[in-house]
């Protein structure tokens, strides 16, 4: 029940020693405020690190053809490995449980020409799924769509550097560029999200395109997005699956990596998260040390607290009071405490945490936040802290004898 006498109690004892309770309780707070910031700009840190790196799909595998190193099942060295139009469509045929889509690209170097510019560039066909697996924005126009596919359209979609280069003080939307022998209408430009200049200069038009032009069934890369509910390790054994079978359809050994280049986005996600694994023990280990430092902090506090009202305990036990009545006024104290100055910690935390938003994006820390089931754990956690600090003074208390609490000084 709810006792109105031994909370004005307590208060009273608290509030008889304010500045130590004060001090002791700011150790409780800070601790809880430093692993809530942390543990937040680490969720910000992750997910800066994957908008940056990694967007929505792109836990692909990408292969492309390259030179053997090491002679093989009577081939030579040195062979240049092309993939293939068969290729692709093994790969379509062979995992349809596993695998969302597959699309490829034919990537070329030619002249770009107008009236005010030429140079050379380099110039890829894709398909329309692959704007969600670039890191890179359409800021005026679109992107490749199925039309353009359908119907081979020469349009084309040029990088910021190159509406620049071609089309100085213009809106270059409608306007042709000269790609080769064959003349494009510019769709779309783009900006690369990692700021590079080689990224913008490049050229997207669709692939069906493309493969006409260039009369080829030869393609530069394949690139699989497994489906949805694929973990990273059943991704990674998808890619291991995928790059033996292409191994053996080419004759390139396993152990000739510049044969065929596959690069497995789920292995790259897989040693991010251990690094996000070791971040995290990391700030769990300051914030527990900076929290058993509160609890002992809160324990010294409370002994004193028992020392300076031993006579006090000795006459209620003498009146009658229990050891339960004792060591539970002792606790309650201790937990009133922790309670207190650990709220403050959490909401101060949390308030500084979703209030920096994207501030920090140039150091990769964008959106930190902190979950409602990490609050909950930090909130269970400052319970069971107030009751451990609280603990040991109260079970003294508990043993005082009566007689003895009498006689101290």
């Amino acid at each position: 029940m709810f006792d109105i006498d031994r909370w004005r109690e307590i208060w009273s004892s608290i509030s008889s020693n304010k500045l130590r309770t004060a001090l002791s309780g700011l150790t409780i707070a800070l601790a809880l405020f430093v692993f809530i910031t942390l543990y937040g700009l680490g969720n910000g840190l992750q997910n800066g690190f994957q908008k940056q790196f990694f967007k929505a799909n792109s836990l692909n595998i990408t292969l492309s053809g390259g030179t053997t190193s090491v002679p093989y099942n009577g081939y030579k060295q040195g062979r240049t490995i092309e993939l293939d139009l068969n290729d692709f469509n093994f790969i379509e045929k062979s995992f349809p449980d596993q695998i969302k889509s597959v699309v490829s690209t034919i990537a070329k170097t030619d002249t770009i020409r107008n009236e005010v510019n030429s140079g050379s560039y380099s110039i890829t066909g894709v398909y329309p799924q692959y704007e969600n697996m670039i890191n890179e924005e359409v800021i005026s126009g679109r992107f490749i769509n199925q039309k353009d596919i359908d119907n081979q359209v020469k349009s084309i979609v040029i990088g910021r550097l190159v509406a620049q280069d071609f089309f100085p003080n213009q809106i270059p939307l409608g306007k042709y560029l000269q790609v080769g022998n064959a003349m494009y209408q510019v769709v779309g430009v783009f900006k690369s999200n990692d700021g590079g200049d080689n990224a913008e200069r490049a050229l997207y038009t669709p692939f069906s395109t493309f493969k006409i032009i260039y009369a080829t069934d030869k393609v530069s890369s394949i690139i699989v997005t497994p489906k949805d509910n694929l973990g990273l390790s059943e991704i990674s054994d998808l890619a291991k699956t995928i790059e033996y079978n292409m191994r053996i359809r080419h004759n390139v050994a396993a152990s000739d990596y510049s044969g065929l280049w596959v690069r497995n986005a789920a292995k790259d996600m897989e040693q991010t998260n251990q690094f996000f694994v070791i971040l995290t023990v990391i700030v769990l280990v300051i914030g527990g040390g900076s929290l058993i430092a509160g609890i002992v902090s809160i324990g010294n506090i409370m002994i004193f607290s028992v020392k300076e009202r031993t006579k006090e305990i000795g006459i209620r036990k003498a009146l009658g009071a229990t050891p339960f009545n004792v060591l539970s006024l002792i606790l309650q104290e201790a937990i009133l405490i922790t309670i207190i100055f650990g709220i403050l910690g959490i909401a101060l935390a949390s308030l500084v945490v979703e209030n920096i938003g994207d501030s920090l994006e140039e150091y990769f820390i964008f959106n930190p936040g902190v979950e409602m089931k990490s609050l909950i754990v930090a909130s269970v956690i400052l319970f069971v802290s107030g009751t451990i600090s609280g603990l040991i003074p109260a079970l003294s208390a508990a043993r005082i004898k009566p007689i003895d609490a009498l006689r101290d000084e």
